[in-house]
């Protein structure tokens, strides 16, 4: 009991910590914040921040890291594993999600948080995506456009989709973003499938 009380306090004040952090930087430029800026928005001691992170970058590649591990659960099951529709990517769970807690991606978005956090997400990507390509490829062949290329087009795709959505205040719906991301991959994907898939 005593342990779960200590661990509830720690996550309170880590929360305190990465939503200050969050909110100034909806304030201002990253390079603008100091430490002390952090631990009077969360009010929080000195010594208190300093048991949890090391210096203000830390704090911020914590904050991206809690994001991804959120979104890596969309990233890992956006794609589906469907026979009957080989070529579907879903992503409209990853458009919800990031709408529900705009506020915080649009902070993590500002400055420096804005090449942390994709290329991070990127990295998930591409394994993913990779994964995926391979296991619709008969065994031994390779499609017309090498693997990490066609993967490299899917994921910077749907970065920039939502670095665009996100920049134009989710002007769409998150089901208009992911029929928008259908019709821009799915036709690479599809062709590459069902080319292979015609032949074996």
């Amino acid at each position: 009991m005593k342990n779960s009380e200590v661990d509830r306090r720690v996550m309170k004040t880590r929360q305190a910590i990465h939503e200050a952090l969050i909110s100034l930087m909806e304030e201002k430029k990253y390079n603008k914040i100091t430490i002390q800026d952090i631990i009077d928005r969360a009010n929080v001691g000195r010594s208190t921040f300093y048991a949890h992170y090391a210096t203000k970058d830390e704090l911020l590649f914590s904050n991206v890291e809690d994001s991804l591990e959120i979104l890596n659960q969309y990233i890992k099951s956006y794609i589906e594993h469907d026979e009957d529709k080989p070529g579907l990517i879903s992503v409209v769970e990853l458009f919800e999600h990031i709408k529900e807690h705009r506020k915080t991606i649009k902070g993590l978005f500002k400055e420096e948080g804005t090449d942390l956090f994709f290329e991070k997400v990127e990295a998930y990507w591409n394994e993913n995506i990779e994964e995926y390509i391979k296991s619709k490829l008969p065994r031994g062949q390779e499609p017309k456009v090498p693997i990490e290329i066609l993967t490299m087009h899917i994921s910077s795709t749907i970065i920039n989709l939502l670095k665009w959505w996100v920049y134009n205040n989710m002007s769409y719906t998150p089901t208009q973003m992911e029929q928008y991301f259908r019709n821009l991959v799915n036709p690479c994907i599809d062709s590459v499938i069902n080319n292979h898939s015609e032949k074996s």
